[in-house]
């Protein structure tokens, strides 16, 4: 699937729904950027003139504009995807996971320990 996706211009998910969006993140992994419904997961995975473009969902006429207008400027395509592979190395694969988790875990307990060190009267 890499090949598919990184032999692609731009990934277009034009769902109505969407929880998480990994159409998307396979795409971006592989350096292509996503226009995408601006709806669910989506929302949050791909970000607006940053990783791609969201459009309103059920916009035909929004998705042809948002292609037209990432594939008349090359360079800008080239950037979109390459944010979009750092968006998903940063926030989808194992170690951005993790990281994030830790991240976390590290506020809450930081939270539990200025809890106990100050409790409320």
């Amino acid at each position: 699937m890499a090949y598919y996706y990184s032999a692609a211009d731009v990934c277009v998910v034009p769902s109505h729904y969407e929880p998480f969006g990994l159409v998307a993140i396979e795409a971006m992994a592989s350096g292509t950027p996503a226009i995408a419904s601006e709806v669910g997961g989506l929302k949050y995975t791909v970000v607006d003139r940053e990783t791609g473009l969201l459009v309103p969902p059920k916009d035909r006429h929004a998705f042809a504009e948002a292609i037209d207008l990432i594939l008349s400027d090359k360079s800008w395509c080239r950037q979109l995807g390459e944010n979009a592979r750092e968006r998903v190395k940063s926030k989808f694969s194992w170690d951005g996971v993790a990281n994030q988790l830790d991240r976390q875990y590290l506020s809450e307990l930081s939270k539990l320990h200025q809890e106990f060190l100050n409790p409320a009267v």
